[in-house]
């Protein structure tokens, strides 16, 4: 009940900026603009103030587990993300954008609000190292998906420049707080703080603005956004489960995990997409059609870990 009522509150705040930008109070400007300030800005803040914890030899094994499982969750739908590009045969760029909605869960927009909602600052501690993933194939794997109908692009948008971003740095950031023995001084945390707290519902507002200019025929329309639906926010996080019922690792990791393996494909794609002059159109269905049912799915991943 504690996770219904959280993502029907996330979800009340997901239609006022669906409703907002339908009645035109925001514009398509100021959604890429408020996008940029939660990624650039917000968002990184909240992750640095989350880890500002004093060390710990149990948080570090924590964070070590985290970052193995992670991987291992990211090994499974980069298999799926392969097979069901196999099976369907999609021609490119929509292959590639395809590979990204099954591959990328939307962590920043939607997971941090839902772990700070279940968790609090732990779960978003936990968090900011799953994320550090998230950076690291999203610059690869998720720029080589993207282009990979453009050979020149391809080359042009590969090395590690890519790497240098406010969501890598932050974490780093975070780790220095929290293995250093002086911690942010209040002065300086303050004001991190309440900027990092209001990554949520910017992020929530944002989401649902995006999705206002969908066309929902076009969505039920193309069978393979349900079966990719199915396997980003049921199969993934079930598979999580189910390593977690033979492999023993604390309750706070698994919970960490599993709610950010169950999101909904990440708005990263549409806007990857446009970057890159993928389909931004299936891209940006794909986002809809997932964000739209993990309302439904969210409670019941969590409440299938909890038995």
């Amino acid at each position: 009940m504690t996770v219904l009522t959280q993502t029907m509150i996330l979800f009340i705040l997901i239609l006022i900026g669906f409703i907002i930008k339908k009645k035109n109070v925001i514009s398509d400007q100021m959604i890429k603009d408020l996008s940029g300030l939660i990624l650039n800005v917000t968002l990184p803040f909240m992750m640095i103030t989350a880890m500002n914890y004093s060390f710990s030899l149990e948080m570090l094994n924590n964070s070590v587990l985290t970052f193995i499982y992670g991987a291992i969750s990211y090994g499974i739908v980069i298999i799926i993300a392969i097979i069901f590009n196999k099976v369907f045969k999609p021609d490119e760029p929509q292959k590639g954008v395809y590979s990204f909605l099954i591959v990328f869960p939307n962590t920043g927009f939607m997971g941090f609000p839902i772990l700070k909602a279940m968790f609090g600052d732990i779960g978003i501690f936990y968090g900011a190292i799953y994320n550090l993933l998230f950076n690291l194939l999203t610059w690869t794997l998720g720029v080589k998906y993207m282009t990979a109908h453009n050979a020149i692009e391809d080359k042009t948008n590969s090395g590690l420049k890519n790497f240098i971003n406010p969501g890598i740095i932050s974490v780093f950031i975070g780790l220095l707080v929290f293995i250093s023995p002086v911690k942010l001084p209040n002065i300086i945390y303050s004001p991190l703080k309440l900027l990092g707290d209001t990554t949520t519902p910017l992020a929530m507002l944002v989401a649902g603005a995006m999705l206002a200019d969908i066309k929902i025929s076009e969505v039920l329309s193309n069978k393979k956004l349900y079966i990719l639906a199915v396997i980003r926010l049921l199969i993934a996080p079930i598979s999580m489960i189910l390593i977690f019922s033979v492999f023993k690792v604390p309750d706070i990791v698994k919970g960490v995990l599993v709610t950010l393996t169950g999101m909904p494909s990440a708005v990263n794609t549409a806007i990857f997409a446009t970057k890159y002059n993928s389909d931004s159109k299936l891209a940006s269905q794909g986002v809809f059609i997932t964000t739209l049912l993990n309302m439904l799915t969210a409670p019941l991943i969590i409440y299938l870990l909890t038995l």
